[in-house]
Order: structure tokens, then C-alpha cells, then sequence
């Protein structure tokens, strides 16, 4: 009776209207609390339909509760988008980034998600399997670096989005898995889309910024794609690089920076982007635009 109330109640206050609706938000999360579902159910967005699981577990509780996922990182994402575009999504999770692109692109784009914790991607591709209309999402379950490799991902049991190939970077580490591990680089030229013009990466990978950047460092250099990175200088040091460094080396291929903040973006320089990479913050998402 619980799950058929939160369906009926998922329905009745649609969350794609809780950004311009505060009432209808707070009423949302009042029933969502009050009737407290346990079973996962299709969840309507603004830019796509997903499977919610209202248990702890997947970052798709934190959907319900507020109706929305990262909103102004959406819209900085959103403007490196046009129809029948190529996205490439690092590190999907559940599929935020990959299923609005592919609202976004349209039937004539192509998004490549890519995500190596297998109980996360199960949950990405059934995700992808749900929307209709909009690019082709073609799930992939591994993860991206500087060179193809085999290795241990530790599950993370305390963050559902912390997984992380860097084992110290782990809040509370559960088992360990083996990953297929590419540089993007070879992974789109083995799977025949090295001729496909990449307009947009996005990249949230744990600590693996800097070694993904430099397994896509050709197709970066040829296509000057959008990049959308979230940098956690924390997880990156524990991984052996420098936040700094990743940041100097995007701005000298041709790029500016964008900090996404929650009042909007703003351009920053490489000295205002360390200052606010090392001011005590987690991590900052940034997007870098090709001059």
C-alpha cells in the first residue's frame, strides 16, 4: 500500500515542478517521509524518467528528496549541448548527466556513459532503458584513466558515489572489485568513433581527474570538446596528482575556466581556480571552454 501511495503521490506533484514550485516541494517531501516507501519506482523528472530507490544505498534517494540533482552544474552542462551532438558522461552513477544530454542532443546524438561499479551500473543502464525519444545512450562498465589497466575499485559503504580505484579516498571501504580500466582515446578508436566530432566530456571520477585527462589528451587536442570536471584537489593528491597541475594544463591547451557556483558560473583564472580549489571546499565543479 506504501509503494502504491508514493506512485499515486509521484504523479499527483510531479517533481520536474518543485524548481519553480517551494510549496509543492515542501508538501513532496512531507508525504515522501510520511508514507516512506520501500520499494524503487519510476521517478518523472524535468529532463527524464528514473528509477528512484528510496532506501539508503544509491544517490537516487537524494533525487526524491529534493527533486532535482546538482542544479547549477545542470545548467552550465546544458549550455555545451546541441541537438545531435557527442557527450561523453565519466563516471555516470545513476545517470543525471547522461539522460539529460540525451534529452538535450535528440535523436541524431550519442551519449557514452561510462561507469565501472557494477551494482551502480546496473541501475544506469536501466535507467538509459527508460527514455525514449531523446540521443542513444550506450552504457559502459568500466572505468577511464591514462592507460588501459585491470584494477581494484573499492565499493564505498558510507557515500554511494564515492567508489574510487584510489582506496584512501574511501569514506567507509567495503569489497573490492576488479575493473576494466581505458583511456578514452583508445576506447573510442576501438569502438569506431574516433571519426565522431566530441563536443562535451563530464567527469566525475574520485581522484582520477588528472589520469583521465591524460588518456583523452588526443581527442581533447583534436576536437577541443566542452569539460565539465568536478576536481577534488583531496582525492587527487591521494591518487598521486596535483589538482594544479590538471588545472595549469587545460588552461595552456587553449581553455578558460568557469567555477560553478550555486549563484552561477564565474570565470576564474588559474590563480583564482587554485585559490578556490584549496579555500577548505570538498571540491568544485568547473567547466573549461575551449577559446
Amino acid at each position: 500500500m506504501r509503494d502504491y501511495l508514493i506512485r499515486l503521490a509521484a504523479r499527483l506533484f510531479p517533481t520536474e515542478r518543485m524548481g519553480t514550485g517551494p510549496l509543492l516541494a515542501s508538501l513532496w517531501r512531507v508525504l515522501f517521509y510520511a508514507i516512506a516507501p520501500t520499494r524503487p519506482f519510476v521517478l518523472r523528472t524535468e529532463r527524464y524518467q528514473v528509477w528512484a530507490y528510496p532506501k539508503r544505498g544509491t544517490l537516487t534517494r537524494a533525487l526524491i528528496r529534493r527533486g532535482h540533482w546538482e542544479a547549477a552544474a545542470t545548467r552550465a552542462f546544458l549550455t555545451r549541448l546541441r541537438p545531435g551532438g557527442f557527450c561523453v558522461d565519466a563516471g555516470a552513477n545513476f545517470g543525471h548527466y547522461a539522460m539529460t544530454a540525451a534529452n538535450a542532443l535528440g535523436p541524431a546524438g550519442l551519449v557514452i556513459a561510462f561507469e565501472p561499479d557494477p551494482a551502480t551500473f546496473t541501475l544506469l543502464d536501466a535507467n538509459a532503458g527508460l527514455q525514449s525519444g531523446g540521443a542513444q545512450i550506450r552504457c559502459v562498465r568500466a572505468g577511464l584513466g591514462a592507460a588501459r589497466a585491470t584494477l581494484p575499485m573499492v565499493h564505498d559503504d558510507q557515500n554511494p558515489g564515492g567508489h574510487s580505484f584510489v582506496a584512501a579516498s574511501v569514506e567507509r571501504a567495503g569489497a573490492s572489485t576488479m575493473i576494466d580500466v581505458y583511456a578514452l582515446d583508445e576506447w573510442l578508436r576501438e569502438a569506431g568513433l574516433d571519426g565522431r566530432k566530441l563536443d562535451l566530456i563530464k567527469i566525475d571520477v574520485q581522484g582520477f581527474e588528472a589520469k583521465l585527462i591524460g588518456g583523452a589528451i588526443r581527442v581533447i587536442e583534436r576536437d577541443r570538446p566542452a569539460i565539465l570536471c568536478e576536481i577534488w584537489p583531496p582525492g587527487m593528491r591521494a591518487a598521486g596528482d596535483s589538482h594544479r597541475d590538471l588545472v595549469r594544463r587545460l588552461l595552456r591547451l587553449g581553455y578558460t575556466a568557469e567555477a560553478i557556483l550555486d549563484t552561477g558560473p564565474r570565470s576564474v583564472d588559474e590563480q583564482a581556480l587554485n585559490a578556490l580549489l584549496e579555500d577548505g571546499r570538498a571540491y568544485a565543479d568547473v567547466l573549461f571552454v575551449p577559446k
